[in-house]
């Protein structure tokens, strides 16, 4: 029973090591204007950290991992329904004249594939404590489509993502006949 837990203590400390080494991977938004009333929204977030400040804010980042990717994939999912509901009232976009608009159709990654990602940092602290514990970002997909005209907006994240790199555009679009070349298409 002793060597037990001194085998998870010992464990604990490899990975606290590194995973607290870990620096914040680039989370970032791509807002692109579809048509006048529809904007289409990508999160690009790396999960660990914003996940275990809400889910459990007093727990170290490596017991999270711990527990968290040992979990039913049933319970998890239980617990990342609630975590999204918190980030999804958190994410705003707003009309610079005022009035917020509401974002749709999310779809967050499953369990499944947030376990395999704590499960793949444990690992890369186990193969190398002593290295940098990279993390990459999971997709999380909303949209907005209002009912005026959208022009510009504001856009606001939870607090636990960290500061969010927002890329924005609107696609051009061309249609190509067949057996012709388009015209010169620029960037």
């Amino acid at each position: 029973m002793m060597l037990l837990r001194k085998l998870r203590l010992a464990s604990f400390l490899l990975l606290a090591g590194a995973c607290m080494a870990h620096e914040l991977e680039e989370n970032r938004a791509t807002l692109v204007l579809r048509d006048k009333t529809h904007v289409s929204v990508t999160l690009y977030v790396a999960l660990a950290d914003p996940l275990r400040l809400v889910l459990a804010p007093q727990q170290p980042l490596p017991e999270f991992l711990a527990v968290y990717s040992a979990m039913n994939p049933a319970e998890l999912q239980k617990q990342l329904v609630r975590a999204q509901s918190r980030f999804q009232a958190k994410v705003k976009l707003s009309l610079p004249a005022g009035g917020e608009i509401s974002l749709t159709n999310w779809v967050w990654p499953d369990a499944r594939k947030v376990q395999a990602l704590f499960q793949q940092r444990i690992m890369q602290a186990v193969v190398d404590p002593a290295g940098h514990s990279h993390e990459d970002p999971l997709e999380i997909h909303a949209e907005v489509v209002a009912t005026v005209e959208i022009t510009s907006v504001r856009v606001q994240f939870p607090e636990e993502f960290g500061k969010v790199l927002v890329v924005v555009y609107r696609p051009t679009q061309i249609w190509v006949e067949p057996k012709t070349v388009s015209p010169v298409i620029r960037f």
